[in-house]
C-alpha cells in the first residue's frame, strides 16, 4: 500500500488511522467537512500533528461535493469510515440513510479495479443478542445507525462484486481512546459527567491504536471479499471498563445481556490481535485528557 483515501479521516478512528499511515511513509487523501461543532481546538491542534505532513492531501468538503473520480486514481486502498455517528435520538433516519447508504455506494461505484475498498461497519448490525456472536451471526439491526451499517455492507457486496472490486467489510465494537468523541461513555465519565450516557453498543471495547491496527493489516493483506471482526477477543469488556471506572452502579442496575464477540477470524484472516488492556487503554485515555486540559489552561 502506497497511497490510501481515508472518507472521515478527521474523526476519532479516521484521524489515528491517518496519523499511522503517513508514519509508515504512505501517502493519504482525506475527504472531510470541518464542521463548527464546539472542537474547533481539538481540530487545531490535530493540523499541527499531522496537517504540515507533505503526504498528506486534505479535501475539507463533503465526499459528494469532490470529484471522487479523479481522487480514487492510483489509491491502493479506500477506507470509507465516514458516517453519521449520532445517538439515535438525534439520528435523523434520512440523514442516516444518505450519510451511511448513498454516499457509500456513491464511493464505491468510483473505485478502480486495482483498489480495495475497507468499509468500516458496526457490530450494531446484529442488534442486541445473547451468547457468542461471529461473523456468520444472523444480522438484526434495531438501531438506525445499525440499520444503515447493513444497508452499506450490502451495497458494498453487491457493488464489488459488479465491479470486480477487492473489499474487506470490518465490524467494529465499540471504540475507545485518545480523542474520543464527547458523546461517548468512557470519555464522558472520564470528563466526571454525573450522569454519563450509555454506548449505543456494549458488545465489546476495542482501544484506538488496536483498531487502527487492524485497519491497516485489512489494507496491507491479500485476503478480501470477506466479514470480519475487529475485537477485543474478551467477554464483558465494556462493562469491565465502567467497572474499573467505578461507574457500574450507572449500567448494571439490571442484568445485562451476555454476549461475546468472536476474534478467531481476524487472528487466522488478518493477524490481526488486541494487545492494549483495558487499564492500559484507560490510562492512556486518562493522561491524554490531562495534558489537553493543561495545554488549555496555559493558552
Amino acid at each position: 500500500m502506497k497511497r490510501a483515501l481515508v472518507t472521515g479521516g478527521l474523526g476519532f478512528i479516521g484521524f489515528h488511522l491517518c496519523e499511522r499511515l503517513l508514519s509508515e511513509g504512505i501517502e493519504v487523501i482525506v475527504i472531510d467537512k470541518i464542521e463548527s461543532d464546539g472542537r474547533e481546538k481539538e481540530q487545531e491542534e490535530k493540523w499541527l500533528q499531522i496537517g504540515r505532513n507533505a503526504l498528506l492531501t486534505v479535501h475539507d468538503s463533503k465526499i459528494e461535493d469532490v470529484d471522487l473520480e479523479e481522487l480514487v486514481k492510483d489509491v491502493d486502498v479506500v477506507y470509507h469510515l465516514a458516517a453519521s455517528t449520532k445517538s439515535d435520538s438525534k439520528l435523523k433516519l434520512a440523514e442516516a440513510i444518505e450519510n451511511n447508504v448513498h454516499i457509500t455506494k456513491k464511493v464505491v461505484e468510483q473505485c478502480s479495479k486495482q483498489t480495495k475498498i475497507i468499509y468500516v461497519s458496526s457490530v450494531e448490525v446484529y442488534g442486541e443478542r445473547p451468547g457468542k456472536i461471529s461473523e456468520t451471526t444472523p444480522t438484526n439491526p434495531t438501531s438506525a445507525y445499525g440499520i444503515t451499517k447493513l444497508a452499506g455492507e450490502n451495497i458494498v457486496i453487491k457493488t464489488c462484486n459488479e465491479k470486480k472490486l477487492p473489499y474487506i467489510i470490518l465490524r467494529l465494537p465499540t471504540v475507545y481512546g485518545p480523542w474520543q468523541r464527547p458523546d461517548m461513555t468512557i470519555q464522558q465519565i472520564l470528563e466526571g459527567n454525573n450522569n454519563p450516557v450509555k454506548d449505543r453498543s456494549t458488545v465489546d471495547l476495542l482501544f484506538v491504536d488496536d483498531c487502527v491496527e487492524g485497519l491497516v493489516l485489512a489494507g496491507q493483506s491479500t485476503e478480501k471479499d470477506d466479514i470480519i471482526h475487529l475485537a477485543s477477543g474478551n467477554e464483558n469488556e465494556w462493562y469491565n471498563a465502567v467497572k474499573l471506572l467505578d461507574c457500574q452502579h450507572f449500567f448494571l442496575k439490571a442484568e445485562y445481556i451476555q454476549a461475546h464477540l468472536t476474534s478467531d477470524k481476524a487472528f487466522n484472516k488478518l493477524q490481526f490481535q488486541a494487545r492494549t488492556s483495558i487499564e492500559d487503554g484507560l490510562a492512556k485515555q486518562r493522561e491524554h485528557m490531562k495534558q489537553w486540559q493543561k495545554q488549555q489552561e496555559l493558552e
